[in-house]
This record gives C-alpha cells, structure tokens and sequence, in this order.
C-alpha cells in the first residue's frame, strides 16, 4: 500500500495561491513541506514581511527566486538576499536593489 501526499500539496497550493486566503494562513504555508506551496507564498504580494525574511533561509532555489522576484519585497528583504549563497539569488537582489536606486 502506497502513502501519498498529493491531495494536501494541492490543497497547500490552492491555497498559497488563492487571493482570499488570510495572511496568518499564509505564515503556516510558509512552513509546508512542498517548496512549490513555499514558492507559491514567497511570490505573494501580501507576503507578511516576517514570513519574507523567514523564507530568505529555505533551502530550496525556487522559493527564494520567487522572493526576489516579488514586487512588494522591501529593500530590507533584499538585502539580506543580496548576500545569499546562491548566485542566481544574489544577482536577482542586487538588480532589484539597483533598480530601486536609480528610481528613489
């Protein structure tokens, strides 16, 4: 007999990306299992901030591209994305951050 997770991902999922869900949901999804979910919040607009700087840690490359890519990420999330481990990561932060400057 298999164990699948499928239906919770999902239901994670829809929920990470439906508009209505309430931002203290959003802080549990934040912590799913399935860094899709974990992306799916990261790229929210409504994104509480300490869940921003929580996700600036995960592990997984999507959810922290995701991040920087969000377009209501304050300068504070970006930086500290600006010294990430990740290349690809730090080059995102610091565009954004360049772009931020030209256009204060």
């Amino acid at each position: 007999m298999a164990i699948t997770f499928t239906r919770h991902t999902d239901d994670g999922l829809a929920q990470a990306t439906d508009p209505g869900t309430p931002r203290m949901e959003l802080v549990h999804l934040a912590c799913h299992r399935n860094h899709e979910v974990r992306g799916a919040v990261a790229a929210r607009r409504d994104c509480p901030l300490a869940t921003m700087l929580a996700l600036v840690h995960d592990s997984h490359l999507q959810v922290v591209e995701s991040l920087a890519l969000n377009p209501s990420v304050p300068r504070v999330v970006l930086e500290a994305l600006a010294s990430h481990r990740r290349e690809s990561v730090r080059t995102l932060a610091a565009r954004r951050l360049r772009y931020m400057a030209e256009f204060a």
